[in-house]
């Protein structure tokens, strides 16, 4: 059941790519437990950051700060704490999409002269609200990492990456990323409206 995905299952299912025992838990105090905390945030970072992946997109609106940022703009905001990379947008109205184009980011902030901001972000989520076919594709990736700590194989390191990501020359957009990526794409809405207060799509098709 998917109730029942975690990180253990994860990595465990990595371990089996790798030809090795499941033996992997959440309080792993062992050798393989060191290398799995080391290896996963890295994974994390590099996977949630190909594509803005739906389940993992969250919109929020921030809370500003009492006093004036000493930047110069009129109201400073806090990020979300648990985001992943830079905001995908900061909007003034969320149901429109209106986007806010006059900001400044410093630190975890947004400085900006609006009274009421949103920022939609990437944030970690647990991996049981994971997209299964992204389960998936970072599984392959994890076992990539863990393939040279624990077992010195530099080979079966890019057989595996080369499966997660596709070559080198794809940039992270080949194997199965590539292909899910595409499918997200595909799934989008036809016109969306991110970019409809974008001044250059305006001029484009207006």
């Amino acid at each position: 059941m998917e109730s029942e995905i975690s990180k253990a299952t994860l990595v465990n299912q990595a371990l089996i790519d790798l030809g090795q025992s499941p033996s992997f838990s959440i309080d792993d105090a062992t050798n393989l437990g060191g290398i799995v905390d080391t290896v996963w945030p890295g994974v994390v970072d590099e996977t949630f950051g190909l594509h803005d992946w739906t389940f993992c997109r969250r919109t929020m609106k921030l809370n500003r700060h009492a006093d004036q940022p000493k930047s110069g703009w009129s109201y400073a905001f806090d990020l979300p704490g648990n985001k992943v990379g830079d905001p995908l947008a900061i909007l003034i109205d969320p149901r429109r999409n209106a986007v806010l184009r006059d900001y400044y980011l410093e630190g975890n902030e947004v400085h900006c002269d609006a009274e009421e901001i949103w920022a939609r972000c990437r944030v970690a989520v647990d991996p049981r609200y994971w997209d299964p076919t992204f389960r998936a594709a970072f599984r392959k990736a994890l076992a990539s990492e863990l393939a040279v700590p624990l077992l010195q194989d530099i080979d079966l390191k890019i057989e595996l990456r080369r499966e997660a990501f596709g070559t080198p020359s794809e940039g992270g957009t080949g194997g199965k990323f590539g292909r899910l990526i595409a499918q997200n794409l595909a799934a989008s809405p036809i016109g969306a409206p991110m970019w409809q207060n974008d001044p250059l799509t305006t001029a484009r098709w207006g």
